[in-house]
């Protein structure tokens, strides 16, 4: 985070809520964030998908294309306008991801391929 000061000690964790669609950060997202914003607090987006192999969750942004960037920067701007800071959660799911959320449902990617024994199972609607 080099070049940037935090003028008050006011961090907004990522909540990832599960609310974009086709992987794509939503309009309604850009009211959630500004509501959240004081000036020189520090906001960290929801996790965003580095690739299609990146999503661990259904309805979760992805930050790979040129149209994920441009659905981002309505909601950097409304924060940056109040005058907040704002970084985006890049991740990948690897193992932990569901073989229904890969493309062609295949193995998740990871750097083993021994798959989480979970009952654990992704809410889809």
């Amino acid at each position: 985070m080099e070049g940037v000061s935090l003028l008050k000690p006011i961090v907004l964790a990522p909540l990832s809520r599960l609310r974009s669609y086709h992987l794509v950060a939503q309009p309604h997202a850009i009211l959630y964030y500004s509501q959240r914003t004081t000036k020189g607090g520090f906001l960290i987006g929801k996790a965003s998908g580095i690739s299609d192999t990146a999503p661990g969750y259904p309805s979760t942004p992805g930050i790979w294309k040129e149209e994920h960037v441009e659905a981002w920067k309505p909601k950097v701007d409304a924060v940056h306008e109040k005058g907040g800071i704002f970084f985006c959660q890049l991740w990948h799911a690897g193992r932990a991801s569901d073989y229904a959320l890969q493309p062609n449902g295949q193995p998740p990617i990871s750097c083993i391929d021994k798959p989480i024994a979970s009952k654990l199972r992704l809410p889809f609607a």
